[in-house]
């Protein structure tokens, strides 16, 4: 009976070592960075609808010199275009 419970406590002891070393390797591992937030960035119009949206995202197109920035590609060929669009 004391046989059993020695093993019982050693079975124990392993068992808590060795979950404890995987979870300290679980926790080291290489983590990918935070994908780019566009929180915090200044906002920019678009010319064509109007729409707000952060400069990261936004589309840029230099024309004459001016910088224009645009929610999507349907408004960008729009602004170009004028004559395509609704």
């Amino acid at each position: 009976m004391i046989r059993f419970l020695w093993l019982f406590f050693l079975f124990l002891l392993c068992y808590y070592i060795v979950t404890s070393v995987a979870g300290l390797l679980k926790r080291s591992t290489h983590r990918p960075p935070p994908e780019r937030s566009p929180e915090g960035e200044p906002m920019v119009r678009d010319p064509q609808c109007g729409i707000f949206v952060p400069r990261s995202l936004a589309l840029k197109r230099v024309v004459k010199g001016k910088t224009y920035f645009f929610c999507s590609e349907e408004c960008l060929k729009n602004f170009e275009n004028p004559e395509n669009s609704p």
